[in-house]
């Protein structure tokens, strides 16, 4: 069972780009389309992800597939003339999703996801010549959750979810040692598990409120470096590798509101607990070129909170205008900043329809741009950091949802 979940996770993993650290919210074509503001409005199946509680809104079984693609660039812009520039790679990155929902009986309710709630892809064109390689060339966080919950009606007003999630991660990263310029590229992977829970309280038609909580999750990793260069390893050598990263607690809690019966509006505040982030320490054995039993990079990385409005508006009896705003607030420190993971303030505006095309079947489209604020880099010669601006930094979204009711 293990390896067949292994296997299931390499198939369906993300590699996320553009996330505030590297966290990722794009959980359904619906959510993301109305900026993630799902945690107290009325459900579909990906509530599983935003707020379990709300899934007591689901009659019968549903279940939803989905997947969002996300096409990033930016530009590191070097200070020194005689230094060349660099773009990210030209990729596209794939968010899959998977709901199952099932109410047992008037009080209680079943529900199953896999999403992902971290990623990262940072990729440099032409990583092994560019100038920042010493420090990062490539970093990739590939992560699923998988999350079953209870829901529990106790009156048509209030809902309460509590569940527990099991997390795979896989790290990847690659970088230049210096000054003998040996090439490292580091993979490892693990599993760790957490807990969430969630609560609804919906006094009117027309006003409800959300709150949804995810527990810290320590992810231990445990893997390979390779390390080539030319001329010297004809075959690379390899070291055994392990560390600890954190998947970081997070609290979300929204208002919904309908002003008209048509129009539903909210409003939400996620809050992350990003200074769990100290430090990536790596460990190796054998030793890092002979001396080093671990490495430790200092993040010290600053608690964050993310701003996500959504309006949906029922056109027609079968399909729904959606429009969603995010502003989210980077953790990185500026006295640490690296270039694994080049974030900034970033903003987000999306659009998107839901379209029941019959009584069974509900289809799901969204369309998003971000886009974050220019960031400068102080020359750091310990941490092979030059002095640059990181510029024009946006990225495309895009992506569906099906949802079958049966």
């Amino acid at each position: 069972m293990r390896k067949l979940l292994i296997v299931l996770c390499l198939v369906l993993v993300p590699l996320q780009a553009r996330a505030s650290g590297y966290a990722v919210y794009e959980w359904s074509a619906r959510g993301n389309a109305l900026g993630g503001a799902m945690v107290a409005r009325d459900a579909d199946p990906s509530a599983v992800a935003y707020n379990p509680a709300n899934i007591t809104d689901l009659p019968g079984a549903q279940v939803q597939v989905g997947a969002t693609a996300i096409k990033p660039t930016a530009t590191m812009n070097f200070k020194d003339p005689s230094t060349t520039d660099r773009d990210f790679s030209d990729a596209i990155w794939g968010l899959p999703t998977a709901y199952y929902t099932q109410q047992l009986n008037d009080h209680y309710w079943f529900g199953f996801g896999m999403f992902s709630r971290v990623g990262l892809g940072t990729d440099y064109a032409g990583g092994d010549g560019w100038a920042g390689r010493y420090n990062c060339s490539y970093a990739g966080i590939q992560s699923m959750s998988f999350t079953p919950n209870l829901a529990m009606k106790f009156s048509d007003q209030f809902s309460l979810a509590v569940g527990v999630e099991a997390t795979y991660l896989r790290f990847m990263y690659d970088n230049t040692i210096a000054p003998v310029d040996v090439k490292q590229e580091i993979d490892a992977d693990g599993w760790a598990y957490g807990l969430n829970a969630g609560a609804r309280y919906k006094p009117y038609d027309w006003l409800a409120f959300g709150l949804a909580w995810r527990s810290q999750i320590d992810m231990t990793v445990d893997g390979h470096s390779e390390f080539t260069k030319k001329g010297v390893f004809p075959a690379p050598a390899r070291a055994d590798i392990s560390g600890t990263e954190p998947i970081p607690e997070s609290i979300t809690f929204g208002v919904m509101v309908k002003p008209i019966d048509r129009l539903s509006l909210e409003a939400d505040v996620v809050w992350t607990h990003w200074s769990a982030y100290q430090a990536l320490t790596m460990n190796y054995d054998p030793k890092l070129l002979g001396m080093y039993s671990s490495v430790s990079s200092p993040k010290n990385w600053n608690n964050t909170w993310r701003f996500q409005f959504g309006a949906e508006y029922a056109l027609t009896d079968s399909v729904d205008l959606r429009a969603g705003y995010v502003y989210d607030q980077s953790p990185i420190n500026d006295e640490y900043e690296d270039f694994a993971v080049p974030c900034s303030d970033r903003q987000i505006v999306t659009l998107g329809l839901g379209w029941k095309v019959d009584q069974n079947w509900v289809l799901d489209l969204f369309y998003g741009y971000l886009w974050m604020v220019d960031r400068h880099y102080d020359a750091r010669s310990a941490d092979h950091i030059d002095e640059l601006d990181r510029e024009d930094a946006h990225a495309h979204m895009a992506g569906m949802s099906l949802t079958y009711k049966f």
